[in-house]
């Protein structure tokens, strides 16, 4: 802001007006178009007036009627103001001035274009009335608008010496608003990668010399609030459709595939031309022990080598290179919930038992020494003993699967532990507080959030509970919740408080903010 004094386009008006202020009684029209700076003009003279002038200011905006006016300017006249709000402000103004020695008054009212219409007439009425006191007061009007209501607007004030005055805010010359361009980055801390030359070339042609507006397009960069090309929407009806088809395709071939490998391996299974012979149907017989001629007969035709069982009828040489077992195993019943296969019980018949013992070299097997107790070596193989085995090959089988039922089944042991309780909610800020802040305050953003979880818990984390003020904009379209602390007349007040905050909020990157840009915010 100090560098947009230096400029003598800048000087040359708040000298006027300061000349203006300080010997005559003016009514003055600042005018210019959105964006040429007006109210960084006021906010420079405000910086210049002398100490004796009384400051009286307002920042209107469309909800504002004629009684909120008058309820915010005339506190700001006396300390303890008696008026009623619906009368006219010269009755009031004057009622409680009067006896008083004359005061040096500035009432500064930005974007008078924006309040009611009869507020111009109101304060016109306290130029004329103060003109005709025998001391009147060092008072001087300075209303605001856009060019185009100011000229519509000067020439209806009538009936005074002094007429009302017109001050065009011009636009900055290239050079002005170049230096001014890389002061403002260089107050705001903006890196320089985002201000290429193509960059800094194209708010120049945007802002044409107004100063206002190109204070915006930087902190538009500062809080990235850019409009964003909107990405292009997914085609989610073809992928979904994609999809469907990938899955049914996925789905046809699990059954289509498992029938194609089942019709050509039975033929393959059923090929008489096999030379691998079949080993002999076990009968309900013992089959370790052959009881008759018959027997023997069966077993050497199967064979087809001629070889006979041995004299005690025991078979020998019956072992193919395929090791296969009968396939006598089925499944019983089920004898627990589970969903796993460890708890189905399996019952195996006693001629698989009989088989297994007779076949150590099988995995799973019984061990040699039960092999050789129920296989009769050295005593006469009974069926008591095959029953046995029976008994015996079941409880072995059965003991694993009932551990396995237990251990599909372990003891879980959960510990409750306390949920932490939430943070207090923080209730927004009402917009007519944040609006009446002098539009050249300043203020210190400390964070922003896309939820209000985000910010309660930052609030309370940071103990900022009834100090600060929160507020909803939109970003990218979606709400976004700011968290502000203080007021400071300038950005160098605000920069000091910034230096002065503990390293906790430090760590957030907090950064100045202007009354301007919040209320601008609040209003999308």
């Amino acid at each position: 802001m100090s560098k947009l004094l230096q400029f003598p386009s800048q000087r040359q008006l708040v000298d006027r007006l300061l000349h203006l202020i300080e010997f005559n009684h003016p009514f003055i029209f600042l005018s210019g178009k959105p964006g040429s700076g007006r109210g960084t003009l006021c906010e420079s003279l405000l910086g210049k007036l002398p100490e004796k002038v009384r400051v009286v200011s307002l920042i209107g905006t469309p909800a504002m009627k004629m009684v909120d006016v008058r309820q915010l300017l005339l506190p700001q006249v006396v300390a303890r103001p008696l008026f009623n709000p619906q009368d006219a402000l010269a009755d009031s103004f004057f009622r409680m001035l009067e006896g008083s020695k004359p005061a040096t008054l500035l009432l500064m009212i930005e974007r008078a274009d924006e309040l009611p219409a009869e507020l111009l007439g109101e304060l016109w009425a306290i130029s004329r009335h103060n003109d005709t006191l025998a001391a009147p007061h060092r008072l001087a009007i300075i209303v605001s608008g856009s060019d185009h209501w100011c000229r519509s607007q000067r020439p209806l004030l009538k009936g005074r010496a002094m007429p009302a005055l017109e001050l065009e805010v011009p636009p900055l010359s290239p050079p002005e608003q170049r230096i001014f361009l890389y002061e403002k980055a260089k107050e705001l801390k903006i890196p320089t990668t985002l201000l290429p030359k193509v960059k800094v070339e194209e708010i120049l042609t945007t802002a044409n010399g107004h100063p206002s507006t190109i204070m915006q397009l930087l902190e538009d960069i500062m809080t990235d609030r850019r409009p964003k090309k909107r990405q292009a929407e997914l085609p989610v009806k073809k992928i979904a459709t994609v999809i469907a088809v990938v899955a049914g395709g996925l789905l046809a071939m699990s059954y289509l595939l498992p029938a194609l490998f089942s019709s050509d391996s039975k033929p393959a299974m059923q090929d008489p031309a096999q030379t691998t012979p079949l080993p002999i149907p076990v009968s309900g017989g013992d089959p370790l022990t052959v009881g008759g001629g018959d027997s023997s007969q069966q077993a050497a035709q199967g064979n087809g080598s001629g070889d006979a069982s041995s004299a005690t009828g025991v078979v020998k040489d019956w072992q193919p290179e395929a090791k296969v077992l009968p396939k006598s195993v089925d499944s019983d019943t089920v004898t627990t919930e589970s969903t796993n296969y460890e708890g189905r019980r399996v019952v195996i018949s006693d001629e698989v038992v009989q088989k297994l013992m007779s076949e150590p070299k099988v995995s799973g097997a019984l061990p040699t020494d039960v092999v050789d107790e129920l296989t009769g070596k050295g005593q006469t193989v009974t069926s008591g003993a095959a029953t046995t085995a029976t008994t015996t090959a079941k409880a072995a089988t059965s003991a694993p699967v009932t551990a396995a039922s237990k251990a599909a089944t372990p003891a879980v042991t959960t510990r409750s532990e306390p949920a932490a309780a939430p943070a207090p909610k923080v209730e927004l800020t009402p917009v007519a507080t944040l609006t009446k802040k002098p539009r050249n305050h300043y203020s210190i953003q400390l964070m922003g959030a896309s939820n209000t979880k985000a910010v309660d818990q930052f609030v309370a984390e940071h103990g900022l509970a009834g100090k600060v003020w929160v507020y909803q904009t939109k970003f990218r379209g979606s709400p976004w919740y700011v968290v502000l602390q203080g007021d400071y007349a300038g950005l160098s007040q605000a920069k000091s408080a910034i230096r002065k905050l503990s390293p906790e909020l430090l760590k957030g990157q907090p950064w100045p903010k202007s009354f301007a840009q919040v209320q601008k915010e609040l209003k999308q």
